[in-house]
């Protein structure tokens, strides 16, 4: 992922929110917003974070401000001398594109994603998911693909009153929460919320009684504490 243009119309170009969402309560760090805009973000995790800014009206401002700035630092550069032939490479590499193709019966939305943020939800028509995958406990999930090497990104659903076993990270984890909410033993989730759990966070996740949808950045499995959770392990890939 490349810089952003600066003068992108966030809300309009990438994000949709609904208006019954409350405001998120969970934000990215921001360095991360920082990474972000400047592109140094894998694919995969600038999803988690368009994920977040889809619902989150403040780090918006604070991306236009962020963006704003990359402006005006790029416009303070000395002009560069560029190669005499790049106007007829680039008309040269124009010209050997594939033309766009155009549907003329596009893929329908899924139900359950109707109301995803768009940035999701076209990753889940382009890959033609049409159910999620089912799971042990009642848990439902759909992989988003992406290199092995960014992590793996899945969209997991919960049912109500349920979570993973007691847990910790061999690496960093993201969570966006898309539907609904969670709650562990540092605070409660709802939709929009932007979670990282890292080596030092030991905890039990509990889905709201309505269940919880989030999308998730797994760098690495999560390392189970308990017994039955290292037992469910084996049973219950993601």
């Amino acid at each position: 992922m490349g810089p952003l243009p600066v003068n992108m119309d966030l809300a309009s170009t990438y994000f949709i929110r609904g208006s019954n969402f409350p405001t998120p309560t969970h934000h990215p760090a921001p360095e991360l917003l920082v990474d972000y805009v400047a592109g140094a973000l894998s694919p995969a995790a600038a999803l988690l974070i368009e994920l977040h800014l889809a619902f989150c009206t403040g780090c918006r401002r604070s991306l236009d401000v962020l963006l704003a700035a990359g402006g005006a630092l790029m416009d303070a550069l000395p002009p560069a001398r560029l190669p005499a032939d790049l106007f007829n490479r680039t008309l040269q590499a124009l010209g050997g594109m594939e033309p766009a193709s155009t549907l003329s019966d596009p893929t329908p939305v899924p139900a359950f994603a109707a109301g995803w943020p768009r940035v999701l939800r076209d990753r889940v028509v382009e890959q033609g998911y049409a159910d999620w995958r089912k799971m042990p406990g009642g848990f439902r999930a759909i992989t988003i693909p992406f290199p092995k090497s960014e992590g793996r990104v899945i969209v997991l659903k919960a049912p109500g009153g349920r979570g993973p076993f007691r847990h910790t990270h061999a690496k960093d984890e993201w969570t966006v929460v898309l539907e609904g909410g969670f709650t562990d033993e540092l605070g409660t989730y709802t939709a929009g919320d932007f979670v990282c759990a890292g080596r030092d966070i030991e905890h039990t996740v509990i889905a709201d009684d309505g269940g919880c949808v989030c999308t998730l950045l797994m760098r690495a499995a999560p390392v189970y504490t308990t017994w039955p959770g290292k037992l469910m392990q084996r049973f219950m890939k993601v």
